[in-house]
């Protein structure tokens, strides 16, 4: 079974090429230097130019695959959460090619996307029946329990996502865009002593705050006895401990060992080193590849590989969902 595989929900243009559950080929094109002048993604920027690259995508991942589309068997496009045009983009070349070459298309969750992702080019049987599962982004922090294939939210953030958290805080610091990248970059091989000791947050239930976060690093910046590196260090240690409480309150309250952490944030070279380092003797942890942490069409395309005799077809009538969540 070869899957044709549609990923338009932010300001990445993606389309990859399954056969069964391993991928032949996947191409994305960033839309960072288009954005970068603006310091954060224009919804109606993002939509026009996935509609100019998306059919010069397909042909470069159908070529990469050395395939013709008429062998494609399904189509799976991601249909929410994002931002409504762009999705809309992704959703009409689906619905139009699922028309023309006459197969079925599937439309898929982001978010569950995401927490597959960790998994790509494995069997169903490799994935834990049960797991607490961490989606970092800029969009999203949200902290929930996997059953099988049914989810159950524990908490979100009441503010700024944690990736929406490193770009602002970089803003202040007239950081380049993306900034999170930058900031992980930055900070790869460096050590301080003695951090700045910055207010830490622990809400009661399993919900996170960044708000306070960014608001005490926007002040700090103002005074000079704050040297950049360090602060930004103690910042970046400061929101990912944040994440780390939570994940130890949820395996003590659950008894689940197995944890999955994805979205672009998770990429970050201090949160797997850092995870490893706190849970490698309590958790069986799984971290997507790098390539696939950020957003992407192959996990669309193997989430729908995973639940292929689950799912049913979608139909024409089937509009984006901006909001959707996976509980």
């Amino acid at each position: 079974m070869k899957i044709l595989a549609i990923e338009t929900s932010c300001d990445d243009t993606s389309i990859a090429i399954l056969e069964n559950n391993i991928v032949i080929s996947t191409v994305i094109y960033s839309q960072i230097n288009e954005h970068k002048k603006f310091g954060g993604v224009v919804p109606e920027i993002a939509s026009r130019i996935h509609s100019k690259k998306i059919f010069l995508l397909i042909e470069k991942a159908l070529s990469d695959a050395n395939i013709n589309i008429k062998e494609i068997d399904k189509i799976a496009v991601t249909g929410g959460p994002g931002l409504i045009g762009t999705l809309q983009v992704g959703l009409i070349v689906a619905k139009t090619l699922s028309l023309i070459l006459n197969i079925p298309f599937y439309i898929i969750n982001h978010l569950e996307g995401h927490i597959y992702s960790a998994f790509i080019g494995e069997e169903e049987s490799f994935i834990p029946l049960n797991a607490i599962f961490l989606i970092i982004s800029g969009g999203h922090t949200i902290i929930g329990i996997k059953n099988k294939f049914e989810f159950k939210y524990l908490g979100e953030t009441r503010d700024d996502a944690i990736g929406e958290t490193y770009d602002k805080v970089a803003k202040i610091f007239n950081l380049p865009y993306p900034s999170g990248k930058y900031i992980d970059e930055l900070l790869e091989y460096k050590e301080f002593d003695n951090l700045y000791d910055i207010p830490k947050v622990n809400l009661k239930n399993y919900d996170f705050s960044y708000s306070g976060l960014k608001t005490w690093m926007f002040n700090a910046s103002k005074k000079e006895e704050y040297k950049k590196e360090k602060l930004l260090f103690s910042f970046q240690k400061q929101a990912i401990e944040q994440l780390f409480l939570k994940i130890e309150k949820a395996y003590k309250e659950f008894n689940i060992n197995n944890l999955i952490i994805v979205g672009g944030v998770s990429s970050n070279s201090y949160l797997r080193k850092e995870t490893k380092n706190r849970f490698k003797d309590k958790l069986n942890i799984f971290f997507p590849k790098k390539i696939y942490s950020t957003d992407n069409a192959a996990m669309i395309g193997y989430t729908y590989y995973l639940k292929r005799n689950k799912l049913k077809e979608s139909l024409y009538s089937e509009d984006a969902k901006p909001n959707w969540k996976i509980e």
